[in-house]
């Protein structure tokens, strides 16, 4: 990896904003929405909705939105599985990550790590 959690970590984020108004932005308009946030840093604040891990054993929170098909999905990449570990869902938590689009109604959130 190009050192991507550390270095998004590291970096001040081009937008901070609940998990919620980014999702919203993404509802309303996708198109305006990636326009404006694709490949940019964000820290997003919400309410855990679910804990999993994808098909290529990524480890991933959702937060925000209402629970089914919504909200911001935040992938930990490796060496951020242990602090996922100690979150429950119905917790609030801020991550940073690169928004990188929307898929199936979830707006994405890639190399993410967990902020203050």
């Amino acid at each position: 990896t190009d050192g991507g959690a550390e270095k998004i970590a590291a970096t001040t984020p081009d937008f901070v904003l609940s998990a919620n108004t980014l999702y919203k932005e993404y509802e309303r308009n996708s198109v305006a929405a990636d326009a404006k946030y694709e490949d940019k840093i964000v820290k997003v604040s919400g309410t855990v909705q679910s804990i999993g891990k994808d098909i290529t054993d990524t480890a991933y929170l959702v937060i925000g939105g209402t629970g089914f098909l919504d909200g911001v999905q935040c992938m930990l990449p490796g060496g951020q599985e242990s602090a996922v570990a100690n979150v429950r869902e119905g917790q609030f938590v801020t991550l940073k990550g690169k928004v990188s689009g929307e898929m199936m109604g979830t707006v994405i959130v890639r190399n993410c790590s967990f902020a203050n």
